[in-house]
């Protein structure tokens, strides 16, 4: 029995970590590895990655925010074609467009004066829920993360949204900056590789801002 291959993602920052479990599958270095990360988001992240891959994934918690997550392509449900697709990524790389992407980076709206566009804010999301059609993805960068974690209001319509099929992503880096971590009311965290792949394959990006 061989030792596992083991990934140190620990220490890492967004979205090193991703970038190196994408290492191993892009070059083919194991097709079952252990990726070491120490802190939550780097856990989200990684292990959505790795089942958006065609990946099996496992976490095991050491501790400390400490986490082992052992990530595998099963040979038995994944044909040897499409193992080889899935260890080059094509699928990220010619992926069809997709919808919309809202991405906000602010937790207000418009310059000049924070309480009103803390109102135009919140008005701005609410309205999102009666449009047709609604966008693929909402993206939440610098205080943006705050209209996903400390404002009821907000949260209540990105709730809505999200209950509508619009995927919510976080900015790991940006919750872990505000200390925001453990206040993520409504979607995920998400990575810099992740945002850049969005905005990558969106028909289009909006901004409130």
């Amino acid at each position: 029995m061989t030792d596992d291959y083991i990934v140190d993602a620990t220490g890492l920052t967004c979205p090193q970590p991703v970038l190196e479990t994408k290492r191993v599958l892009d070059e083919g270095l194991a097709g079952d590895f252990i990726v070491r990360v120490d802190n939550l988001t780097a856990k989200e992240n990684v292990s959505r990655f790795a089942r958006n891959q065609g990946c099996e994934v496992a976490v095991e918690d050491k501790g400390s925010d400490r986490f082992d997550i052992r990530v595998r392509l099963d040979s038995e449900s994944v044909p040897p074609q499409k193992q080889e697709e899935i260890l080059a990524c094509p699928a990220e790389e010619a992926s069809p467009q997709k919808g919309a992407v809202v991405y906000v980076a602010t937790d207000t709206m418009g310059t000049g004066d924070n309480e009103l566009g803390t109102k135009l804010m919140r008005v701005f999301l609410r309205t999102w829920i009666d449009v047709t059609p609604g966008p693929w993805r909402m993206i939440f960068i610098n205080s943006g993360v705050k209209l996903t974690t400390t404002d009821d209001e907000a949260v209540e319509a990105i709730a809505m949204l999200e209950e509508r099929g619009v995927e919510i992503l976080s900015c790991g880096t940006c919750l872990q900056h505000f200390g925001l971590e453990d206040k993520l009311s409504v979607g995920k965290p998400t990575n810099m590789y992740e945002v850049i792949e969005s905005l990558n394959q969106a028909s289009k990006v909006i901004s409130p801002d």
